[in-house]
C-alpha cells in the first residue's frame, strides 16, 4: 500500500567521499588521475562532445560526461552542441590519445565506455565539465573518477558556466522528453516494491530504485526542494493512456550521485 515518508531528507554531499590513487602525472590543473591499464589510439572522427570513432572503426562513449546533442532527423543541435563537439575534435587532433575502457566496457549501442586522456595529458571528461560543456554522469559500475569528475562539475555551476549559465531547469516546465537538470519541490511521496516514486511540482515524477534507496537511509518529505539530473521519458509515447495519479513525464534516478537536496 502506497504511503507518504515524513522524515527529513539528508544531505547528500556528505555521503559521497571516493578515494583516488594518483597514477601517473598529469597537468597542474587537473584533479583527475591518470588511470593504467589503458592503450593508445588515433581518432578518426567525433560525433559530437562525447561520442567519438578511433582508426580502427570502434564507437568510443565517454565516460563520465553528458554534453548537449548534436539535432537529427530534422531536429536542431541543442544549445552548446556544436562548441562541445568542436573542442574535443582540436584537443584530440592528429596524435595518439590514451584510452582506459570502463569496468562496465560497453553500452547497450556496442560502444566502448572509456575514460579518453589528451595528447597534452588531461582527462576529456573532466576539462568538459570544467568548461561547462556537458553534465557530470554516474553511470553503472563506471565510477572510479566520479569525485574529481562531479568536482568539475561543482566548479563549472557555481561559476555559471556552459549549461549552468541558466541552472537547474524547472521540473513543473518540462515539456519534452532527453537529458535534464531539474529542480522541484516534492508534491508527493509514493513507495512501491520497485523504489520510491517522488512527484515534483505536480508534473514530473522521479523514481529512485529500491536497490539505491538500500545503500542509504534515505527518506523524503513533501515540500523539500530537491535537484536531480538523468534522463526524462514521456509515459504518453505511443498514445499510452496514464493511470490515476500518474504523472506523464518519468526521471528514473540511476544514481544517488544525481539527486541532492536543494
Amino acid at each position: 500500500m502506497p504511503y507518504e515518508h515524513t522524515k527529513k531528507a539528508p544531505r547528500w554531499g556528505a555521503f559521497f567521499v571516493s578515494a583516488l590513487s594518483v597514477l601517473a602525472v598529469v597537468p597542474a590543473q587537473a584533479q583527475c588521475p591518470r588511470l593504467a591499464g589503458g592503450f593508445e589510439a588515433r581518432v578518426a572522427h567525433v560525433y559530437d562532445g562525447d561520442t567519438l570513432k578511433l582508426a580502427d572503426g570502434r564507437r568510443v562513449r565517454l565516460i563520465g560526461v553528458n554534453t548537449p546533442e548534436m539535432g537529427r532527423d530534422g531536429t536542431p543541435d541543442q544549445p552548446l552542441a556544436q562548441v562541445a563537439r568542436r573542442w574535443l575534435e582540436q584537443r584530440v587532433g592528429t596524435g595518439p590519445v590514451y584510452l582506459v575502457p570502463g569496468v562496465e566496457a560497453r553500452d547497450r549501442y556496442g560502444r566502448l565506455l572509456a575514460h579518453l586522456y589528451l595528447p597534452d595529458g588531461r582527462l576529456a571528461s573532466e576539462e568538459l565539465l570544467r568548461q561547462g560543456l556537458g553534465h557530470a554522469l554516474a553511470v553503472g559500475r563506471n565510477t572510479r573518477l566520479l569525485a574529481c569528475l562531479f568536482a568539475a562539475d561543482a566548479r563549472a555551476m557555481a561559476e555559471h558556466q556552459g549549461v549552468w549559465a541558466s541552472g537547474f531547469q524547472s521540473a513543473g516546465r518540462v515539456a519534452v522528453s532527453g537529458f535534464a537538470a531539474l529542480s522541484g519541490r516534492i508534491t508527493r511521496v509514493t513507495s512501491t516494491r520497485s523504489g520510491v516514486y517522488l512527484d515534483l511540482d505536480d508534473h514530473l515524477a522521479l523514481l529512485v530504485p529500491s536497490e539505491l534507496i538500500e545503500m542509504r537511509d534515505l527518506s523524503w518529505r513533501k515540500g523539500d526542494r530537491i535537484q536531480v539530473r538523468g534522463w526524462v521519458v514521456d509515459r504518453q509515447s505511443g498514445a499510452r493512456s496514464l493511470r490515476r495519479g500518474e504523472q506523464r513525464w518519468l526521471l528514473k534516478v540511476s544514481h544517488l550521485r544525481h539527486l541532492q537536496s536543494n
